[in-house]
């Protein structure tokens, strides 16, 4: 599977996080840069919730940024998979 466009999910609201999914081709894998004011406590946490979802996907060739204002896994997980499923789906 490969991301088709560009796509978003979440808000930078307090609790929530913000994904921002965009294909790169000229790498093979997935590159991944997190903001958080949380980064030095949680960051391998939350780059770990987000590498996971995007291989359970299949999904390579990939850049992923992430803003998060004190979300949950959950919420990441679920902002990360938003963000998948819009930027796979033909129109």
């Amino acid at each position: 599977m490969i991301l088709l466009r560009e796509a978003r999910a979440g808000f930078v609201d307090k609790g929530d996080a913000a994904v921002h999914l965009r294909p790169d081709h000229a790498q093979k894998g997935v590159s991944l840069d997190i903001k958080s004011k949380v980064v030095s406590m949680f960051g391998d946490s939350i780059r770990s919730s987000v590498l996971e979802t995007i291989e359970s996907y299949g999904l390579t060739g990939l850049h992923a940024s992430v803003q998060d204002m004190g979300a949950l896994d959950y919420v990441i997980r679920a902002r990360v998979q938003t963000a998948i499923e819009r930027a796979v789906r033909e129109e």
